[in-house]
């Protein structure tokens, strides 16, 4: 069974044109889906659609169960869209102990080790409103990656990250879908959609322009 199928997923904007333009599309367990495109190619758009975050026409499908915009999310996810969602008086472990209120099961040495994955200091007492763009970006991906839930959805996951950092991305995303977590990636970084894609995607205008195994 497909973990998502989007069917003719469209929005338009209010003066006529189409964010998103008939859109079909599966992520199957297990893959690592990457959604390339230039800024504007409508990928964070298509993400909230997944995720049912953003209104849209067409139909989607999670696990088998039909979805609508207003029900609840029927799949456990680890998200990052666009700017991280930080408390900025509080430290890296700080936020992640917050969000761990609303997963179960995450122990503090879980919150520990998805910090150190992304060297982040979790004994650090920095705030997170005196860290780099980078630091905070690695705060981002180390919420989405906490839980290893079923879905992680990740969007320009390698902004503001150096080259190392980058790789280390890379090897984690591979591990976390090695222990079972499905990725959809959105990206314009080619090395980094290239290092972890299992299915890629191509986006202009809106528009899905190719599909293509790794």
């Amino acid at each position: 069974m497909s973990l998502l199928v989007a069917e003719h997923l469209s929005r338009k904007l209010r003066h006529g044109g189409m964010l998103l333009d008939d859109i079909t599309l599966t992520v199957e367990p297990g893959e690592i889906l990457t959604i390339e495109g230039e800024n504007g190619a409508g990928k964070t758009v298509l993400l909230k659609a997944l995720l049912g975050l953003t209104d849209s026409t067409g139909t989607l499908t999670i696990s088998g169960h039909p979805f609508r915009l207003g029900q609840a999310y029927p799949l456990k996810a680890g998200i990052l869209i666009e700017n991280p969602s930080l408390i900025n008086d509080f430290t890296a472990f700080q936020n992640l102990k917050l969000l761990a209120t609303l997963i179960p099961g995450v122990t503090d040495e879980e919150i520990n080790t998805v910090l150190r994955e992304l060297s982040l200091d979790p004994r650090s007492k920095t705030r997170a409103k005196d860290f780099s763009l980078g630091m905070r970006e690695k705060l981002g991906i180390a919420q989405a990656l906490m839980g290893h839930q079923p879905l992680i959805v990740l969007d320009e996951p390698t902004n503001a990250l150096d080259e190392d950092s980058k790789t280390t991305l890379a090897a984690l995303v591979r591990t976390y879908r090695n222990l079972g977590s499905t990725f959809v990636i959105a990206s314009h970084d080619r090395e980094f959609i290239e290092a972890v894609t299992t299915r890629r995607v191509k986006m202009k205008e809106g528009h899905l322009i190719e599909q293509q195994v790794a």
